[in-house]
């Protein structure tokens, strides 16, 4: 066995991804949620799209640390959620690129006979 300062000074494996699989087939990259600055410090969460689909999407926080909304880069919303971004908020995703309605206003729409839109 050799001393921990030996150990400390052999070139060690970094861990830079972490790989999720329910059926070791299909595996789903993790990645960490980028934290920026809206209103309060780190209250806008950005997440990569989720199982290689959709696209890069926000969470974003309220002042007591509840989620107001989740914003998809294109401005439409994800998660099922709907609300008005607040301003500073709104600007903070402007700048990283996101198509945030002028209104600040992020909607969801369910559809409740999808048969009726699929053509073909």
């Amino acid at each position: 066995m050799i001393s921990f300062k030996k150990f400390l000074e052999q070139e060690l494996p970094v861990l830079d991804s972490v790989l999720i699989s329910e059926d070791n087939k299909n595996y789903i990259l993790h990645e960490d949620r980028k934290w920026i600055r809206g209103r309060f410090p780190r209250n806008i969460g950005i997440d990569k799209a989720n199982y290689g689909a959709g696209q890069e999407h926000a969470h974003v926080y309220g002042r007591k640390g509840n989620q107001v909304v989740v914003v998809n880069f294109d401005g439409s919303s994800s998660h099922g959620t709907r609300g008005k971004i607040h301003k500073k908020d709104a600007n903070a995703l402007r700048n990283k690129g996101f198509k945030i309605p002028m209104n600040n206003i992020v909607e969801w729409t369910v559809i409740d006979d999808w048969d009726s839109f699929i053509v073909g």
